[in-house]
């Protein structure tokens, strides 16, 4: 006569398997720990985009939501009116340029800002010191190139 083992007993639980509760709960929590860590990154986006900004390629975004930016009319009036800034913002070098900027074309292709580009930060530098002593009063974001 031979004997076959018993299968030990479940003790009246259910046992954990591809329908079992425990598996449920661990693709729950894997779910929840991945809705978390996306919704932690989504927040934290626009701060590493500015720290990215301003440490790593040198920038100064005029950081101004799309939403209040001013006109192109505006923008080019005010190149028009400071002439005078816009010259002796470009004389810093011979890469740095002032211009309109349309930052956001599709959801505003009516909003505008002053953009200067420049070659380096020891323009950069240059530059910001001119606009502290004098503004466009519009957006203004400096751009390294």
């Amino acid at each position: 006569m031979s004997t076959v083992p018993e299968a030990p007993s479940s003790g009246g639980r259910r046992q954990a398997g591809g329908r079992g509760g425990r598996a449920r709960v661990r693709a729950a929590v894997v779910v929840a720990g991945l809705v978390l860590a996306a919704g932690a990154v989504s927040l934290a986006l626009p701060a590493i985009d500015g720290a990215l900004q301003d440490r790593l390629y040198d920038n100064r975004p005029s950081g101004v939501a799309c939403e209040d930016l001013p006109t192109r009319e505006a923008v080019e009036r005010v190149l028009r009116e400071h002439e005078g800034l816009v010259r002796r913002i470009e004389a810093v070098g011979d890469e740095v340029w002032v211009e309109l900027s349309v930052p956001c074309p599709e959801s505003h292709p009516d909003g505008a800002e002053v953009l200067v580009t420049y070659p380096g930060g020891s323009d950069r530098a240059t530059i910001e010191g001119i606009l502290e002593e004098e503004s466009f009063g519009v957006p203004t974001s400096l751009r390294n190139i």
